[in-house]
């Protein structure tokens, strides 16, 4: 049958792997292209460094080595196949400009002699830098005039912030000038880039809104991948300048966004491979080659291309499938998983009194962290999440967890957000602006019982209810509060009226409170008109009949 793994080392493995992994010693034996391979090579869809890592370091008995090679192989390609990110590309030309305090003589000579054109700026003669790598449009100074430089690359010393968030300008102090170089070069010609975010308007919580109640997402984009519009409330994406970091989709309280190369569906997939299994989530900037730990029995990595998109709903679902802790392996954790993690550590501390997920950052701390796990088999629960949100799937999973317990409340961070809502029934008059604010189903309305209800788990604590109703003193919200109590995850009642019936008809058409609050506001406007008074207890079929009717009446009567 044709393989489409592959597993290459020049020395065989002492014991032999699924007959789908097709196995070669000699890099002259490999021909035809590959979907998943354990090197970094040009003919293979995707590189599995977590393969070689995992062999080197496990202490697996051999024949769990051998289904858990295959399981890494079919994680890998489990998370292909369900991937949603497209393929693009832009035109770079050989234009780059070097910015430097110094003479970059012979960097010019060697971008020379590889077939670029160079220019050089020092840093005091830039002020902007706008467009994208290929279309990079400089602003400068030069001798007090206002000119604009047009450039493919740039190669700046010591980039300010400003520049780097646009691609094509790399700062070799960062990088290193080897590296730099190298970049600049696989640049030439054509750049290739994906859609690394899927964005779903209808839940956003910035859409359209009438004033700005979130923007997180443009807030800790490192680059101008996402941009606020603020006059129309639209977001905009640019997806040649996004870096794939996903710390956007870690903080997005609704999920309106979502990794385009690991989205939910398929990191759901992907968590099934690790039941009774603990994952040791590698993003893929982790230098796995060179890291030499014991793997416990059991432990089993989890390679991710983006460190920072990991939110509530993938933690703890990775963590209810495979009944065990979760191990973190990055030196960088994003605002919005970093309060993620704080949070369900604590909840499951309360709940169990052990440690949910370990953060390490060195190899130090991995291999501490290996020796401290404890088994929670207890937490495991699974369902079906199709069609579900972020906020409803966490929402779910948490109710299973808390059970009829009281844990207390928890207070959420400043990029994660919880909360509740307090709704003084007296004023409220179910107009139900609140729940026409509500893109997440939170408040809901429902006419069976005449009852207006809220959910605070899957309320994302955006506040634009409180800004909709019209009522003083009516609704408020209870900021950054997450409470572990069963009636936190039910739809609760937070006001009710009757329905009053039309006094010619008998058809009900609005609430008590509703008919009395407005008749108190047009009684005194109206004097002594009975009439008018009369329809202020009418339908809106009847008003127009009873105006008529006392019409012709008059005219009759003349």
């Amino acid at each position: 049958m044709e393989k489409e793994y592959l597993y290459y080392n020049q020395e065989r493995l002492e014991y032999p792997l699924d007959e789908s992994i097709e196995v070669v010693t000699s890099m002259e034996d490999i021909s035809g292209e590959y979907l998943i391979s354990n090197v970094d090579m040009q003919d293979t869809q995707k590189y599995a460094p977590e393969i070689n890592f995992y062999i080197q370091n496990t202490q697996d008995s051999i024949s769990e080595q051998i289904r858990n090679i295959k399981r890494l192989y079919d994680i890998r390609a489990s998370g292909y196949d369900l991937a949603q990110d497209l393929d693009f590309e832009v035109q770079v030309g050989n234009k780059v400009l070097v910015v430097s305090n110094k003479d970059e003589e012979a960097l010019n000579q060697e971008l020379s002699e590889a077939g670029f054109i160079t220019i050089s700026l020092t840093p005091e003669m830039i002020t902007d830098v706008n467009g994208h790598i290929g279309d990079l449009h400089v602003s400068l100074l030069k001798d007090g005039e206002e000119l604009e430089l047009q450039t493919d690359q740039i190669i700046w010393f010591d980039a300010p912030s400003f520049a780097m968030k646009q691609s094509g300008t790399i700062d070799p102090n960062i990088l290193g000038l080897e590296k730099t170089l190298k970049k600049i070069k696989s640049n030439d010609g054509v750049y290739k880039y994906k859609n690394f975010i899927k964005y779903d308007a209808k839940i956003c919580q910035y859409h359209e809104r009438r004033v700005e109640i979130c923007g997180k997402c443009a807030e800790v984009c490192p680059t101008v991948a996402i941009l606020k519009v603020d006059e129309s409330k639209h977001l905009e994406f640019s997806h040649v300048d996004c870096h794939g970091c996903g710390g956007c989709i870690s903080v997005c309280p609704s999920g309106a966004l979502d990794y385009s190369q690991m989205p939910r569906v398929a990191f759901k997939e992907i968590t099934s491979f690790y039941t009774d299994k603990i994952a040791l989530i590698t993003p893929a900037k982790m230098d796995l080659e060179n890291l030499h730990v014991k793997l416990p029995e059991g432990v089993l990595p989890l390679g991710i291309e983006g460190e920072k998109f990991l939110h509530e709903a993938h933690l703890m679902n990775l963590l209810q499938t495979s009944g065990n802790p979760v191990v973190f392996y990055t030196d960088f954790i994003s605002k919005g998983t970093g309060d993620v993690i704080r949070i369900i550590n604590e909840i499951f501390k309360r709940k169990y009194n052990k440690q949910a997920i370990f953060t390490c950052k060195n190899q130090e701390e991995l291999e501490i962290a290996l020796t401290s796990l404890q088994p929670i088999p207890e937490c495991k629960y699974g369902f079906n999440e199709e069609g579900m949100a972020k906020r409803e799937i966490f929402s779910a999973r948490l109710s299973h967890l808390v059970g009829e317990d009281n844990l207390g409340k928890i207070t959420t961070g400043e990029h994660v957000h919880y909360g509740n809502i307090t709704i003084n029934q007296d004023n409220c008059t179910l107009c139900l602006s609140c729940v026409g604010a509500c893109n997440v189903r939170a408040l809901t309305a429902h006419p069976e019982d005449n009852t207006l209800r809220f959910n605070p788990s899957i309320c994302t604590n955006c506040g634009y209810c409180e800004v909709t109703c019209p009522e003083k003193d009516c609704l408020s919200v209870i900021k950054d509060e997450l409470s572990l109590e069963p009636n936190y995850f039910k739809q609760n009642v937070m006001a009710h009226d009757e329905i009053f019936k039309c006094i010619e008809c008998g058809v009900g058409f609005a609430t008590v409170k509703s008919v009395t609050r407005i008749a108190n506001m047009m009684t005194p406007i109206f004097g002594n008109d009975e009439l008018k008074i009369k329809t202020l207890y009418c339908c809106a079929n009847c008003k127009p009949k009873v105006m008529l009717k006392a019409h012709f009446d008059e005219r009759s009567a003349q």
